[in-house]
């Protein structure tokens, strides 16, 4: 009898894509050279950007040809059509809020140059789809034929959709909404405080989307970058180092690749459904990101009519743009309802809980969101011009046109120049500080444009010798143009520059290191203020004991990191009560655990749901030590942090029954929290699963760029009968980098396997 395990085998493997020889393309002008190393990384050089474009879709299809049209899908609100009922919810969310029309909007926006780029890019995916030996095992197993659209509005809009998971800050709006409802205004205010500013010497907001199970959440959990000028470099020259955080999920969500064409050479990582690096390096130069996680998204509390059909403004009725939506969904019967539009924007039925997405709770008031996406995205020609510019100037002119999402730029360059850029679109507000809803039926509350791009934070070269972001806030106090107030907290800033600061003279490896540091900042302040609250008891003096002797680390293997995070848990579901509350505050622990639980047991400020600290902290341990015992044993020394905050990387196909484990690519044990600098994220609601991690791991020596090195979470192949599916996943989850060649003779030395693409 057939093993049907084995014949999904087989099927996955008939879809790999040749790697070896000569294939014929149609479409293509001149030959494109593939070079693949040990990893499957590829190098392409084309005599033509127009076919280098071509061959990079053509390429990134033939390895995540499902990925990429699940982010159309997803940002089109399409899913359904696919996945049934399950998928309703996202689609209907993803379609209240536009991505589609924003897509649809942007790419009528676009450059000659960047609709150049992603027609080029979309016909080399097609042209993959055509020619492909058979199709991805998804599709075979969902009975769905590949759909990829020659109309460029789907692909923008999959820019839309990632932007909308770095972009905030509506939902923290929304709680403060709920907490000022439960504790009271002030409470409000000290649960969620503005963040504060970073040290002189940090100019200085990730996490992304997630292709399946729900729209991505805004305001990420948080991304690093930093780079070292030569004067503290062992080698003389810049080392610049960068770990975008990213919501778990196979394949991985970045494509590494190297792309070389007259006038134009980079390596690093791209969108799979883009063109052009997003991050990486180029023979001069090399540049590294993170959310800024600036305040481009308000609320505004709409009045309507009695139909629903306008809403007041200034004393008048304006007629709502209304659009009727309908989702396709599979098996079942279309879903069809109406999208209402004020003059702010849509108006929003549903609010995502936790980081991870998945689940929609409804709004009960009537709120419309105001986006600074709908007035741009990210150019796909901003790309090419970061690359191509010969000095840190030509980058920022190229960073112009990044409106959203606002990322934070660092440079380095071979000359020895280091540098940092903020960029995005931050609204100019009439009123208030974007931090709750405000009346949508004046206009006091309106934006007057945006903050001018000269008056965003930059440097160049600072006398510190380096520079650090960390998603924490960029400006100083004093600073007229507001970028936002919802940043995130510094301790991972700090942690980075103490590093840096202690290394006179740093090499790769060390900012390798720093990548994956454990300690935890916030741990050790809050930590000895929990044990001053907390009488020992027989029961507890182990526990105790732990944590006396603790040093902040949240290793792997610790058993106080163990006790530690469950204890907080406990002690933010006693003194917050309503599971409502708990769910949506504290899913994102950073400000109760960095902020306002510090602040609240220094100054003895009651907790918000009632009773006193003296007695909730002793009774919220014994909580944990039932919890830990019941789950990893009476045994302290066997309370590993790991054990509890796993990360797994699975394909969307992962909850098939039966099957689902061959789309599992890795499981890990993980150190680490949200405020380590290796990211490892919790949603607070959904247990300890490490929810956001490192997506790329990279570091640059700006001395001798063959000598910079990076890691994947898993591998470059969505395909899981690939030797590339999760080959890399030991390495990124030992902290170990591989080598990330850069010159020619280089590249062919690391070459394991050589195509040629030739016109049909």
């Amino acid at each position: 009898m057939p093993d049907p395990l084995e014949e999904l085998r087989e099927a996955a493997r008939a879809a790999l894509p040749p790697l070896d020889g000569e294939v014929a393309v149609d479409g293509l002008a001149q030959p494109v050279e593939i070079l693949r190393d040990r990893w499957g990384i590829p190098y392409l050089s084309a005599s033509s950007l127009e076919d280098l474009w071509f061959a990079q879709g053509f390429v990134q299809a033939s390895e995540r040809l499902f990925q990429i049209e699940l982010a159309l899908r997803a940002a089109a609100g399409r899913l359904s059509e696919w996945f049934g009922e399950l998928s309703v919810p996202a689609d209907r969310f993803s379609r209240t809020v536009g991505f589609q029309r924003i897509g649809a909007d942007e790419a009528e926006r676009w450059t000659d140059e960047s609709r150049s780029m992603m027609l080029r890019f979309v016909a080399g995916a097609r042209a993959w789809a055509d020619a492909m030996p058979a199709p991805p095992i998804e599709y075979a197993l969902l009975a769905l034929p590949v759909d990829l659209p020659e109309d460029l509005g789907p692909w923008a809009a999959a820019f839309a959709y990632v932007a909308w998971g770095l972009s905030g800050n509506w939902d923290h709006e929304l709680v403060r909404v709920l907490l000022a409802e439960r504790f009271g205004a002030a409470a409000a205010a000290s649960l969620l405080p503005p963040a504060p500013a970073g040290p002189p010497d940090l100019p200085a907001g990730s996490a992304a989307h997630r292709l399946l199970g729900g729209a991505p959440r805004s305001r990420g959990q948080g991304s690093n970058n930093w780079v070292v000028a030569g004067s503290r470099t062992r080698s003389g020259k810049p080392i610049l180092a960068n770990d975008p955080h990213l919501l778990v999920q196979q394949p991985a969500a970045w494509f590494e690749i190297h792309l070389r064409a007259p006038g134009y050479e980079a390596r690093g990582v791209a969108f799979p459904f883009a063109p052009g690096v997003a991050i990486g390096m180029t023979p001069h130069h090399a540049w590294g990101i993170t959310n800024v996680s600036g305040d481009v998204q308000d609320l505004y509390l709409e009045r309507l009519n009695e139909d629903r059909s306008g809403a007041e403004f200034d004393g008048a009725w304006e007629p709502l743009d209304l659009r009727t939506e309908t989702i396709a969904v599979r098996g079942g019967d279309a879903v069809t309802f109406e999208v209402r539009r004020s003059r702010h924007g849509p108006i929003l039925e549903t609010v995502p809980v936790g980081i991870a997405g998945g689940t929609f709770e409804p709004l009960e008031q009537t709120y419309a969101l105001a986006w600074t996406a709908i007035d741009g995205l990210l150019e796909p020609a901003s790309l090419l011009r970061i690359a191509q510019a010969d000095d840190f100037e030509g980058v920022r002119d190229a960073l112009r046109t990044l409106s959203c999402p606002g990322q934070n730029v660092v440079y380095a360059d071979t000359d020895g120049t280091i540098a940092y850029q903020c960029t995005g679109r931050y609204p100019v507000r009439r009123s208030g500080d974007g931090t709750t809803p405000v009346p949508g039926w004046t206009s006091e509350h309106g934006w007057d444009g945006s903050v001018a791009f000269d008056d965003l934070p930059w440097s160049k070269d600072p006398p510190s010798g380096f520079l650090v972001t960390a998603n924490n806030r960029t400006q100083d106090e004093d600073d007229p143009h507001l970028i936002g107030q919802d940043m995130h907290v510094p301790f991972r800033a700090w942690r980075i520059a103490d590093l840096l600061r202690n290394a006179d003279r740093a090499t790769v490896e060390e900012s390798a290191r720093v990548q994956t540091d454990t300690v935890s900042l916030p741990a050790r302040r809050l930590a000895p203020l929990l044990l001053s609250l907390t009488p020992s008891s027989e029961r507890r003096s182990r526990a105790l004991e732990l944590l006396e002797a603790w040093d902040g680390d949240l290793a792997a293997d610790s058993a106080p990191a163990s006790l530690y995070q469950v204890w907080v848990g406990h002690i933010a579901a006693r003194a917050l009560g309503a599971a409502d509350v708990v769910t949506a505050y504290y899913a994102w622990r950073e400000p109760f655990l960095c902020s306002a639980l510090p602040q609240m047991l220094t100054d003895r400020t009651p907790p918000p749901a009632g009773g006193t600290w003296e007695g909730l902290v002793p009774a919220a341990l014994d909580d944990a030590l039932d919890e830990l015992e019941q789950r990893l044993g009476a045994d302290p020394a066997g309370w590993r942090w790991g054990a509890l905050h796993p990360v797994r990387f699975a394909h969307p196909l992962a909850r098939l029954p039966g099957i689902g484990h061959m789309f599992v690519a890795a499981e890990h044990e993980i150190g680490g929290d949200e405020q380590t600098v290796l990211q490892a994220g919790i949603d607070a609601h959904l247990g300890f699963d490490a929810v956001v991690v490192p997506s790329w791991r990279f570091v640059a020596d700006l001395g001798d760029l063959d000598r910079s090195v990076a890691v994947l979470t898993t591998g470059q192949s969505g395909n899981p009968m690939s030797p590339h599916w999760s080959d890399q996943s030991a390495l990124w989850a030992s902290g170990e980098l591989r080598s990330c060649p850069m010159t020619r003779a280089a590249v062919e030395a690391a070459a394991e396997r050589s195509q040629m693409l030739v016109p049909g």
